[in-house]
């Protein structure tokens, strides 16, 4: 058996003992040290990595590929390895600190072969996606939080008539809890598109070596179930030089701060004075040093801005990737700080605009107003009507509907004309209203013989969202409840319990490989 090794004492790393220079290598330069460390970004993959070489100790222990005091060592000392642990840049990353950290308690005899078998390359490549896990696990979870803040809005506005629009120009009624729904939907998507990309991110490179695996007989399988992995990526290349993963995860970040950021823009509209449909609470609204009067929706600004930022990410990660010869790189190094950069502001973003948007007060009768007034968001209701009735083609009853809201807009600037003319302020400003034209010009200008109450009738936003728009997905407001009360409160439920089991089997994992390090500390 082999003598257990003394605690050694910690000692300043030279070009001498430097572990991993001082045979091929001789001094790194400081500024190139400090240039090329990741050290900055490694701290986050820590527990990763004192994971990882437990679990590759475990290993290798089993398959007797080390003994049993070299095995009972290592863990131990990785077991004392504090969360603060003091890196140095010299050693270039949390990797090589580790492995220092490790020899320097129990010799290189025994910590030297804390690496037998493994690359700096597959562990790096398998600390990122086990690190990453969590943080999709996190960002799952503010996605089903925001959702909860939307369907909370939704189902208090269901019945809350406001104007839809197109190329944000005023286009047919819609209700404000349809309108908050559709944010609802896209970020369903998202929450689909984070499942899946946790499938991919779940597989270990572990056994991949440097590039092209190792001649021991490891068990990869063994270690990734140890490290809570569904299964390993195959092929050793493709293991250490693919940073796809995290791509695909930056680029779920851009999808919903992108989706964020297009509400986010509605809120800044909807507060100003023109619209006066919201009002932001204070808490997450600021001042100016000078207008004592502002009331600025900063939150929603700067949501904007970070939706931007995660979309450079992005950018910056697609550019790294796509000219680099298999298999590993350093460039893949710099991917981390895009990675870490977009999922922590994708999910601060989502919980504190979630509850922000908790908060806002919406205005009802403004938003009832913008469409009380305008008789053109009525307009294809209208054409509807002649095509039902009266028996004309859609583009016949367009072209008549086209000719009878240029009517009222004519009257309109003819009215305001006339108020100019003779300064004279409105008491309100000209709406676009039917009133506006008698019974004959109506019919004149549609060529059907129809009555001006007929035509009013159709200009109800209440009767007509009710009782007309009945089919699947439109803004109904009964259609709407149902909607929040029966089919996405179930989906929440349904999200929340998937992650809760992707939780679970990582936890589960943990406590299989802490009972494994136990017994084998236990074990003389």
């Amino acid at each position: 058996m082999m003598q257990k090794a003394k605690v050694r004492k910690k000692r300043v790393i030279t070009e001498d003992n430097n572990i991993l220079r001082f045979s091929r290598l001789g001094k790194f330069s400081e500024s190139a040290a400090r240039y090329t460390s990741s050290i900055h970004l490694d701290k986050k993959l820590l527990p990763a990595v004192v994971a990882i070489n437990s679990a590759h100790v475990v290993m290798l222990l089993k398959r007797e590929l080390i003994a049993k005091d070299v095995a009972r060592e290592i863990l131990s000392s990785l077991r004392e390895l504090p969360p603060n642990l003091e890196m140095k840049d010299e050693l270039e990353d949390v990797h090589m600190n580790v492995e220092n950290f490790v020899i320097e308690k129990t010799g290189k005899e025994i910590g030297g072969m804390m690496n037998f078998g493994k690359s700096r390359n597959d562990q790096v490549a398998t600390a990122l996606r086990f690190a990453l896990r969590d943080e999709l696990l996190l960002l799952g979870k503010e996605i089903v939080e925001f959702q909860k803040s939307l369907l909370f809005q939704a189902r208090r506005h269901s019945s809350t008539i406001m104007p839809g629009y197109t190329h944000l120009q005023r286009g047919q009624p819609v209700t404000l809890g349809h309108h908050l729904l559709c944010y609802f939907d896209e970020l369903e998507r998202d929450f689909e598109r984070l499942l899946s990309c946790y499938q991919r991110v779940n597989k270990s490179p572990m056994g991949a070596g440097a590039l092209a695996s190792t001649s021991l007989p490891i068990s990869r399988q063994t270690v990734a179930k140890l490290l809570g992995f569904d299964s390993f990526v195959e092929n050793s290349l493709d293991a250490v030089s693919s940073r796809d993963f995290a791509t695909e995860a930056i680029y779920l970040c851009s999808q919903v701060m992108n989706d964020l950021s297009r509400l986010a823009e509605e809120i800044v509209l909807w507060s100003s004075k023109e619209f006066s449909f919201v009002e932001v609470p204070d808490e997450y609204a600021s001042t100016s040093s000078m207008m004592p009067q502002k009331k600025n929706p900063v939150v929603a600004e700067i949501t904007r801005a970070k939706a931007s930022q995660v979309i450079a990410d992005l950018t910056s990660s697609l550019g790294i990737m796509k000219a680099l010869p298999l298999s590993y790189n350093l460039d893949l190094q710099e991917l981390s700080s895009n990675l870490w950069s977009a999922t922590e502001r994708t999910i601060s973003t989502l919980d504190v605009f979630g509850k922000m948007l908790k908060g806002i007060i919406f205005n009802p009768k403004a938003m009832f107003e913008a469409v009380k007034h305008d008789d053109s968001l009525f307009a294809t209701d209208i054409a509807d009507h002649l095509v039902q009735k009266y028996k004309l083609s859609f583009r016949e009853a367009h072209n008549r509907v086209g000719s009878l809201m240029r009517a009222i807009y004519s009257r309109r600037e003819e009215k305001t004309k006339k108020n100019n003319n003779k300064k004279k302020k409105a008491s309100s400003p000209p709406t676009s209203s039917i009133e506006s034209l008698t019974t004959e010009e109506i019919r004149s200008i549609l060529r059907v013989d129809v009555t001006k109450d007929e035509i009013s009738r159709l200009l109800d936003p209440e009767t007509g969202l009710a009782k007309k728009k009945k089919v699947l997905g439109s803004p109904n407001p009964d259609l709407v409840r149902k909607a929040c009360n029966e089919r996405l409160e179930k989906k929440l439920r349904s999200h929340l319990n998937s992650l809760s089991k992707l939780e679970n089997r990582l936890a589960k994992s943990r406590a299989i490989l802490d009972r494994e390090i136990k017994q084998v500390l236990r074990s003389s």
